[in-house]
């Protein structure tokens, strides 16, 4: 137990900022500091080692904290004593209104740590606040910030950890339900640098009321003892076949690789959207230029008495410089080409013109994309032979325009579809596993 109690947080000694607030005597400070300094934007630290700003997060004064946020929002990260940022000593004190408006001011204060590496988030737990705890997970939640939830500190403990060291049954639950479900088993089993997780805690340090509750809520979401986190996965294998392990490892790496809301940051996935429509883009506008078999360097017209029936008839078939030599020979695969081309093509602008709402210079960036829209066209309907011609200008102009307006209504009933094929698959790889895989 000694050797446990060296990687949990120690308890936050009282200190003169937090319990020697008198709110209507504070109040009166606070106000009078920010008059002093309001010109010259300048809040050292006092000697207690705090800011006017921490004083007023610690009061609650929520009026206070804006009127100084309003003169630098960088004060919010300005880290006093132990490194506790406004942020910290609101969270200790348990003032909601005070968490919401600093987060709201500046986001990235949610990841400030202490000189222990403790968030905002392990101070709540700590010192039992359960309304400030609430307000930070639904702030993380709502800010994409889930990576703040599993933040460690310097010994390795997550929130969970210590919430489940405290435990409190009310946060655990809260936050356990905020971690995506599809890596809840994964983070509900984090170890901190004594390989102990959550469930550990749970069995070392056993109370007389409320464990089970707890310990049911944790083996809910899949929480295990640490020296079976490693073993697990090779039992599992073990007991099955080899068809299914590399079945559940593609699986698995396809789930990885999924963007997933609560992780993934929006700003790179439209970023990596930006990238491969981009690329779509370029991809099709070259090929309307060079199409498949490349395009006719001359003209010929054969004479209307020459004879058909000579063995090189085909490479005589009338044509003219530029028209595409494969659409001359077989007009059904060109059109098909086309067809698909300019769906590619249209899509990738769709996407790039909603990706860039927002964007300087947008005005001008859309009438580059219109200019390569006419280009696209224009240069498909130029290399088309005559006998599909008009094929190729329906294509390119009517199924160009409306293409991104199909799209939105298909996307759902495709979905629909997807979802239907999937599960008819998996039905059937389970009957195949079942009933298949066992007699071999």
């Amino acid at each position: 137990m000694d050797a446990f109690e060296t990687h949990l947080p120690k308890e936050i000694v009282p200190d003169p900022l937090h319990n020697s607030f008198n709110p209507r005597r504070e109040e009166y400070a606070v106000a009078g500091k920010i008059l002093r300094q309001r010109s010259g934007f300048v809040f050292d630290l006092e000697k207690d080692g705090f800011s006017p700003l921490h004083a007023a997060a610690a009061a609650g004064q929520v009026e206070a904290v804006k009127t100084i946020l309003g003169l630098d929002e960088k004060l919010c990260r300005l880290k006093g004593r132990d490194g506790k940022t406004p942020l910290h000593v609101a969270t200790m004190r348990g003032k909601t209104d005070v968490i919401r408006e600093i987060v709201s001011s500046c986001v990235d204060c949610l990841e400030d740590e202490t000189v222990q590496g403790q968030t905002a988030l392990h101070l709540g737990v700590l010192h039992q606040e359960i309304g400030a705890v609430i307000a930070i997970v639904e702030l993380i939640t709502e800010k994409n910030r889930i990576d703040v939830l599993y933040k460690k500190d310097e010994k390795g403990n997550t929130a969970l950890h210590l919430a489940t060291w405290r435990k409190n049954r009310q946060v655990i639950e809260v936050l356990v339900q905020a971690i995506p479900e599809e890596s809840r088993t994964f983070e509900v089993n984090a170890m901190n640098k004594m390989g102990l997780s959550a469930l550990d805690l749970l069995v070392m340090f056993p109370s007389e009321a409320g464990d089970r509750e707890i310990y049911e809520k944790l083996i809910e979401s899949g929480a295990q003892r640490g020296r079976e986190v490693g073993t697990t996965n090779v039992e599992r294998t073990t007991s099955t076949s080899t068809c299914q392990a590399e079945s559940q490892s593609h699986k698995d790496l396809v789930k990885y690789f999924t963007f997933k809301k609560h992780r993934d940051s929006p700003s790179e996935a439209r970023s990596a959207l930006l990238v491969v429509a981009s690329l779509v883009a370029t991809a099709t506008f070259q090929a309307s230029l060079t199409p498949p078999g490349g395009t006719w360097q001359d003209s010929h017209i054969p004479a209307v008495s020459q004879n058909t029936t000579n063995v090189n008839t085909t490479y005589q078939q009338a044509h003219i410089a530029g028209q595409s030599i494969m659409g001359t020979f077989n007009g059904v695969a060109f059109t098909l080409f086309v067809f698909f081309n300019t769906i590619g093509f249209a899509v990738s602008l769709s996407m790039l013109n909603i990706l860039t709402l927002g964007f300087p210079l947008r005005f001008q960036l859309q009438v580059c994309m219109m200019a390569m829209y006419f280009s696209h066209n224009t240069a498909m309907t130029s290399i088309a032979p005559d006998h599909v011609k008009l094929y190729c200008i329906l294509i390119t102009s009517i199924l160009a325009a409306t293409t991104p307006g199909l799209m939105r209504l298909l996307e759902k009933p495709i979905g629909m579809l997807d979802q239907f094929l999937d599960s008819m698959l998996q039905k059937i790889w389970r009957f195949i596993s079942v009933k298949i895989i066992p007699w071999r």
